[in-house]
Formats: structure tokens, C-alpha cells, sequence
């Protein structure tokens, strides 16, 4: 029991939860988005499908440098708590429906979202693993994205 507590009282290890269950809700809301048979429903399970899939990916594999530098260049914004809020909103909204359970999951992903996003103004807690960016990132400063960027010249 003091080991659930010890684990529960790591901040990584509670954002990393968080982050595999919000990636989890992403991939269930889009399987329901494939019970609708219609062309743009289809195309959003997809997208969400990738989205979930590469959430759970950061979280559970330690990427090669060489894949977090493009990662990082390509999609910055998934290392930093406003641009992972946002990004969990917009796929939140994407995976709405009629069911009570595209609700269910599309309202965890998105309250998850919201929270980031007020946890970047809080800076009460550090970037979890994750979420650091890459080293061989910090001496280029044309690949750091815009809202990371050092304003030191």
C-alpha cells in the first residue's frame, strides 16, 4: 500500500496515467466515429486513432533522439502543457456524438485538455518525462517551436 502512495505521490507518474487513459478515451471515441457510415466520420476515427496511438506512444516507449527531434520539430506543441491542452480539446470537440459514450469519453479528453492548459499558467509542477524536449534540440534555436522559443539572442 505504500508503494501505491509513493507512486501516487510522483507527479510523473500521475501525468503519465492521465496521458495513457486520454489517449485511451481518444482511441475508443473513435472506434464508435466508425459505427457512423459516413465518409467524414470515418476520416475523423482515423485521425483520432493516430492522435490516441501516438499520445500512448510517448508515454509507454523512449523514443530514439534522432525520432524526438523530428517529433519535437514537426509537433511541438505536444511538449508543453498548452499546446498537449489544446491539442486534447480539439480532439475532444473532433470526437463528439450522439452517443452518451462518444460524451463520456470526448468530455475526459477534453477536461484533461483544460486542465493542461491551466496547469501552463500554474507552473506548480515540472514538464513530466515526456514532455521534456529533446537535448539535441536546445542548440538549434530555429527548431524549438514558437511558444518555447528562448527570446535570448
Amino acid at each position: 500500500m505504500d508503494q501505491v502512495k509513493d507512486l501516487l505521490g510522483q507527479p510523473a507518474f500521475v501525468f503519465k496515467c492521465i496521458n495513457i487513459v486520454v489517449g485511451a478515451c481518444m482511441i475508443t471515441g473513435a472506434v464508435f466515429q466508425f459505427l457512423w457510415h459516413s465518409f467524414s466520420s470515418i476520416i475523423i476515427g482515423v485521425y483520432a486513432v493516430l492522435f490516441g496511438g501516438t499520445v500512448i506512444g510517448l508515454e509507454v516507449y523512449n523514443l530514439p533522439s534522432n525520432y524526438q527531434t523530428i517529433l519535437y520539430r514537426y509537433a511541438g506543441f505536444l511538449y508543453s502543457f498548452v499546446g498537449r491542452g489544446v491539442f486534447y480539446i480539439l480532439v475532444g470537440v473532433l470526437i463528439t456524438g450522439t452517443s452518451p459514450l462518444r460524451y463520456a469519453f470526448a468530455t475526459v479528453v477534453g477536461v484533461v485538455g483544460l486542465a493542461y492548459v491551466v496547469l501552463e499558467f500554474v507552473n506548480k509542477f515540472d514538464l513530466p518525462p515526456s514532455m521534456v524536449p529533446p537535448d539535441s534540440i536546445d542548440s538549434d534555436i530555429e527548431s524549438h517551436a514558437v511558444f518555447r522559443a528562448s527570446q535570448e539572442q
